[in-house]
């Protein structure tokens, strides 16, 4: 019997009546319940995945997360030839000494430091172009197009890395791979819109959960392949590029597939290139956004130091692992599957603080979790006996990372003004990338001149601590009750049933999100 259709009756027998009606009425409760479940599940999962922008942004995280997860493979089968290149002898659990001896000039530790500097600074300095790409021209997804088409090749094409071709392997890596992946990425977040921070806070959360879903199957799947073939971590990284160029190559076109042609946000001066304009764009949003919108400017400053002590720190802890720690590359792949399979608890966290205290303590509390267990690592994880206590370390950093990046996204578009909006989502990648380079710059430094690698990581603590106390000075924006109300009541009617019900925005403005904060421009810096 529908749910939908009246309650029927058996008029021979007046209980009978009653115990069907009671039947349908518990049927009806029932099937209500199923569709509940099932509606929150798919707001969960799937947030406002009615619209095709939308769901062009899940299938891209999926697609350029598998692609960036592989290179966690990838760097492992390279600092194995780096090793094997270098003559260091091999222990019995399959890693490698550091017997001093040298490979291109570096230790063979300083390899993957060395791959993250070059690929900060490529990224930081194609990062303008890109953004005026996306900003002053009609080509945003022919470019969006051809980075994807760029990062899957590079990735198909390192499935031949031998010992002759494992150090080109690692420029390609470097400076290919990593710029077409942040420009795909811009590419992909100016796309993102909604009409709240509220429904936009749901959204950027389930793509951080596509986005941990993607990688910890890709781990699964590999880890699998590793602990069953025998194969050491070269052959490894030959497998999983391939896997990952077919799964994130799908990810990329079913996303590109989706995405519509966009128009120039704003006009280029005659005479002067996209590269320049890029450069030019930067210091211009820079100087506008410090007397106008305080609060944007000074979270992205912040950004600039958090993002590059965070994403560094991934190759960083490959090497600290390996060496300093002498795991094996089986139990390194295990660190980082804890890892991943942890970082729901850190969206949750997120999903629970930001609505309970606000964007600003929520992002501050998790800016100050990392630098704490960040010291805690290097002050009691220090030697290979300590290898067991890794993998509590894997647990708590699995937190901090599936906390991070919603909790910094939530902040950014809470601060960032309706008018500016599609220009701040590219200068936001930019501030992500622009010091990059700079840990591993001093983690490589302060590694070959002393052999330390505790001291190494120097640099991501104090990048993190730069990062938090500019975050603890960031102006205030205050929000009115009405204005709360109002974006409430907004949040309550856009959903019916999990299905988006809203007209969407054309031209410039579907990139723009309407302000339910009071006005912070009267905030003006002196």
């Amino acid at each position: 019997m529908s749910s939908d259709s009246p309650v029927e009756t058996v008029p021979s027998n007046e209980g009978e009546e009653v115990v069907t009606a009671a039947a349908a009425t518990t049927t009806t409760t029932t099937t209500k319940g199923k569709k509940g479940c099932c509606v929150k599940s798919k707001k969960f999962f799937l947030y406002d995945s009615g619209r095709k922008e939308i769901q062009a942004f899940y299938f891209n995280q999926v697609g350029r997360s598998v692609l960036f997860i592989s290179f966690m493979f990838l760097s492992l089968g390279i600092l194995q030839l780096a090793f094997q290149t270098a003559g260091c002898p091999q222990n019995e659990n399959g890693s490698y000494e550091n017997c001093g001896k040298k490979v291109y000039g570096m230790d063979p530790s300083s390899v993957l430091s060395v791959m993250a500097l070059i690929g900060g600074l490529s990224t930081a300095v194609f990062m303008p172009y890109a953004g005026a790409v996306v900003d002053f021209s009609d080509h945003r997804l022919a470019f969006g197009r051809i980075c994807a088409i760029l990062l899957v090749l590079t990735n198909f094409v390192q499935i031949f890395i031998f010992p002759s071709t494992w150090f080109a392997m690692v420029i390609l890596q470097s400076v290919i791979a990593a710029s077409t992946f942040m420009a795909n990425s811009m590419v992909m977040w100016s796309y993102v819109n909604a009409p709240t921070d509220h429904i936009l806070h749901g959204i950027t959360s389930s793509g951080r959960l596509w986005e941990t879903i993607a990688m910890l199957s890709f781990f699964i799947v590999v880890g699998i392949v590793q602990f069953t073939s025998g194969w050491d971590s070269v052959t490894v990284a030959r497998f999983s590029q391939a896997l990952a160029s077919f799964v994130g190559g799908i990810g990329l076109f079913l996303a590109y597939k989706r995405y519509e042609p966009v128009k120039a946000v704003k006009t280029l001066e005659n005479g002067k290139g996209l590269f320049v304009a890029g450069f030019v764009e930067i210091w211009s949003t820079a100087s506008s956004l410090c007397k106008t919108e305080p609060s944007a400017f000074w979270f992205l400053i912040a950004s600039m130091f958090n993002e590059a002590a965070i994403s560094s720190f991934t190759n960083l802890a490959i090497i600290y692992l390996s060496e300093q720690l002498q795991m094996s590359s089986t139990d390194v792949v295990i660190f980082i599957m804890v890892n991943f399979v942890t970082n729901p608890i850190g969206v949750a966290i997120h999903r629970t603080l930001a609505r309970k205290i606000g964007h600003k303590k929520n992002f501050l509390m998790c800016i100050a979790y990392t630098l704490v267990i960040t010291i805690f690592l290097i002050s009691f994880l220090y030697d290979p006996s300590h290898a067991n206590l890794a993998y509590i370390f894997s647990v708590i950093y699995g937190i901090a990372y599936g906390w991070y990046y919603p909790s910094s996204n939530g902040y950014f578009v809470s601060l960032a003004p309706q008018e500016k909006v599609t220009e701040l989502w590219g200068f936001n990648s930019f501030c992500s990338v622009s010091l990059s380079w700079a840990p591993p710059l001093i983690f490589t430094s302060l590694n070959e001149s002393t052999g330390n690698l505790r001291l190494g990581l120097i640099g991501t603590v104090g990048f993190l601590f730069v990062g938090l106390c500019i975050a603890l000075f960031i102006p205030e924006v205050s929000v009115d009750t009405t204005d709360e109300e109002a974006a409430t009541m907004e949040k309550d009617n856009y959903q019916t049933d999990g299905a988006a019900v809203h007209a969407r925005p054309t031209g410039s403005n579907r990139f723009k999100l309407p302000n339910f904060t009071k006005s912070v421009k009267d905030e003006i810096c002196a």
